[in-house]
């Protein structure tokens, strides 16, 4: 069997996005399992940065948390958005306390 240069490529790029459309659904799926982190204080405030408003930055920041017994948190770990952003979320959630101590999602939204 000949495989030409043309349809190796094709067959490469074909295998690349079933990949990539693969590691999507698993990744929607994983943050389907996740619960959504509830305040013990209510809303929390972020601090917009100040450069973040400067280059008129905005959108959404998801970070996983995990919990302490108290409810504090023990780790934040940035699942996706603008990492100005992001570095503002996770200053916010370590200084509010939480309900539960199961692994949550915090999901905050920027806007200018």
């Amino acid at each position: 069997m000949t495989i030409s240069a043309t349809s190796s490529g094709k067959m490469q790029r074909k295998a690349l996005w079933s990949l990539i459309a693969a590691l999507l659904l698993c990744t929607s799926y994983a943050f389907a399992q996740e619960s959504v982190c509830k305040s013990k204080g209510g809303e929390i405030k972020v601090v917009y940065p100040e450069l973040a408003r400067r280059m008129k930055i905005s959108g959404v920041v998801r970070l996983h948390l995990q919990l302490s017994p108290g409810g504090t948190v023990r780790e934040a770990r940035i699942l996706g958005g603008n990492p100005v952003l992001a570095v503002a979320a996770q200053d916010a959630v370590k200084k509010a306390h939480f309900e539960g101590t199961e692994p949550c999602v915090a999901v905050f939204e920027f806007k200018e």
